[in-house]
């Protein structure tokens, strides 16, 4: 474990916006994993999403001036956010995940080999703009309020955004696993 240096958010933002090494050193401490675990779920490639990881800190390293927030976190999970962005327009990956317990409309993920095949199809059938908030809302445990900054969107729309992705997630699911039943 590294010995942090700033004891208060505002210093490191000072630091980082000062290019102080020092700063940056101790954002990719503190953010370097939480960056990497959600741009590899968002990608479904570790190349990939070390890759981007990267990109990630290059932009904050060369953009930290230009911060106007006070939300370090966000700001970082914004870069992020648009580099995966990007990669989905240029359609080189598909995400993937899996929802079970269905019937407390909870969302939990696994990641095993059997479901692979199912969990691909399941992503395929929601719309990409359903995608990543649902993500930060049920994997990275952000609050509305932190996805609406992330992603330039009001509140509500988030709140919308993810109710009818989980919704959709849900049905498909109850459809594939209704259509297994009756087949037996």
């Amino acid at each position: 474990m590294a010995k942090l240096i700033y004891k208060n958010m505002d210093e490191l933002l000072k630091g980082l916006k000062n290019r102080d090494n020092g700063a940056f050193k101790e954002v990719m401490y503190l953010y370097k994993s939480k960056i990497y675990n959600y741009l590899r779920f968002l990608v479904n490639n570790d190349e990939l999403a070390e890759e981007l990881t990267q990109d990630t800190f290059v932009k904050v390293y060369f953009k930290a001036y230009s911060i106007h927030s006070n939300n370090l976190t966000a700001w970082i999970y914004k870069i992020a956010t648009n580099l995966a962005r990007s990669e989905f327009r240029k359609k080189r990956i598909k995400k993937i995940f899996s929802l079970s317990d269905t019937e407390n409309n909870h969302c939990s993920y696994e990641f095993s080999i059997e479901n692979e095949e199912l969990l691909q199809y399941l992503m395929s059938t929601i719309p990409g703009k359903y995608r990543i908030p649902v993500i930060m809302k049920e994997i990275d445990n952000f609050t509305f309020e932190d996805i609406s900054n992330i992603l330039n969107k009001p509140e509500g729309t988030v709140k919308t955004l993810v109710f009818r992705g989980k919704k959709q997630l849900k049905e498909n699911l109850s459809e594939i696993i209704g259509g297994e039943n009756e087949k037996h």
